[in-house]
């Protein structure tokens, strides 16, 4: 394998890279940050060794896929894991990641082999992790390495007489190569490991999954290009007021981004969630201020209960707390019912929440967040249980949202009889079209 040298002035901050030294970093405009190193470039020949035309019409074979073990997972990876390809993981410390490998790794070293690297936890913590989760097979196919050297790790994988078919790497961010003087963890370290583990397992057919912190703003930390160097990224959130765990496809090069998949954390680990509706819905209750409301987030559509509460001021200035909701788009619902409907709801306290804490950015919310916030401001509810679907715009008018039949069949296996919609020129039966939110006002609160 041919290596070359190549000087680089890295910015200590960001990653920008330059061929000369730089006092102030062009990209983040930080002072002396511009550290020298000289970098291993790899020969080309470390992708592919011939090249060659491909056409259309050519007969190229799809990808092999993994079986991670978990149904509701492989139905989001479209079949599983991508065999050769990169995973980015990242998530928020103690979220439950290392419990996720820990079950894909059982789960996949049935029928294939793997090597799970720690290098932040001790042999005793993992160990124990896998008695916990009862994750231990009848056979050696899982091996765990405790490193935290880089030249370490490759040089054990190359001694084992069955090459592993998944290398998991937890954390990328403890990860140090000696080629580079800079700390484990930096931008330059953490940029290069990934690098030089990315060909490497893609050179030996090998599926690698690394995990990545994430700062205090929710982004994955390390250099932005590192989720660029990856096929897929994957991010775990948290649901802080329900305890749920969502796994959210950011980037996907052998499918479609924006899934989600749901899971529970219990004593036995990790429990996808395959039924959104009966867990959304379970304690919902057609009072004031309640109202039913049906989002997208991928391919699937979910129920989510919205709650409001509007009352006069404690103190001084009214409040705006919204938990699920942004609350840039609840202030822009309140200033738009202040102005088209002349109502005093903009001198009161606000309080809005969604079912689990449910974050939705789905603009097709809009309107029953219009129809809450009315709904306990009138102290006025229906009497049966309620849909409201629709986007409100800056003039008070309701317009039409995306995969409005669907969410409408939806609604109507939910056993759902009143459903709200926006305007339409095509016809659905048991729907009521709203043009703006004066006929909203008309038809349920005056």
């Amino acid at each position: 394998m041919v290596k070359k040298k190549q000087n680089y002035f890295v910015c200590s901050e960001c990653g920008y890279e330059s061929t000369k030294w730089f006092a102030k970093c062009p990209s983040c405009k930080e002072w002396n940050t511009a550290v020298e190193f000289t970098a291993d470039a790899f020969d080309d020949n470390i992708k592919s060794s011939t090249s060659e035309i491909l056409f259309l019409t050519d007969n190229i074979k799809e990808p092999i896929k993994i079986n991670t073990g978990f149904k509701e997972l492989n139905e989001i990876l479209y079949g599983g894991l991508v065999e050769n390809a990169v995973y980015l993981l990242a998530g928020e410390p103690g979220i439950g990641k290392s419990t996720l490998l820990t079950q894909l790794s059982s789960n996949i070293g049935k029928e294939k082999s793997v090597v799970y690297v720690s290098g932040e936890e001790s042999a005793e913590q993992v160990f124990q992790r896998f008695n916990r989760l009862n994750a231990k097979t009848n056979n050696k196919r899982i091996g765990l390495l405790f490193e935290n050297s880089l030249e370490k790790i490759i040089s054990l994988i190359e001694k084992l007489k069955e090459k592993p078919e998944l290398l998991i790497i937890d954390s990328i961010q403890t990860i140090k190569s000696d080629n580079f003087s800079s700390y484990a963890g930096s931008v330059l370290q953490v940029k290069e490991v990934t690098r030089y583990l990315s060909e490497y397992c893609k050179k030996k057919g090998i599926t690698l999954i690394i995990v990545g912190h994430v700062t205090k703003g929710g982004i994955i930390a390390g250099p932005k290009i590192l989720e660029h160097m990856v096929d897929v990224v994957l991010q775990f959130e948290l649901e802080k007021t329900s305890g749920l765990r969502m796994l959210r496809i950011l980037k996907n090069r052998y499918g479609p981004t924006d899934e989600i998949l749901m899971f529970e954390m219990t004593q036995m680990g990790l429990k996808p969630i395959s039924e959104y509706t009966h867990y959304f819905l379970k304690d919902y209750k057609n009072t004031s201020g309640n109202v039913l409301t049906i989002v997208k987030e991928g391919s699937k559509l979910i129920p989510i209960e919205i709650q409001a509460l509007v009352s006069k001021p404690v103190y001084g200035n009214p409040r705006r707390v919204t938990s699920g909701a942004p609350l840039d788009r609840l202030l822009m619902i309140i200033a738009v019912l202040s102005k088209r409907l002349r109502l005093p709801i903009e001198s009161k306290d606000i309080f809005l929440s969604t079912s689990g804490g449910f974050k939705i950015s789905d603009t097709s919310s809009d309107l029953a967040i219009a129809y809450a916030l009315l709904s306990s401001l009138f102290d006025i509810s229906t009497s049966d249980s309620i849909i409201v679907l629709g986007e409100i715009g800056l003039d008070g008018n309701v317009r039409n949202i995306r995969d409005l039949k669907k969410r409408i069949d939806f609604a109507k296996k939910l056993g759902m009889g009143n459903i709200v919609i926006p305007n339409s020129k095509m016809k659905f039966e048991n729907t009521l079209m709203i043009k703006n939110l004066t006929d909203l006002v008309k038809q349920f609160f005056s």
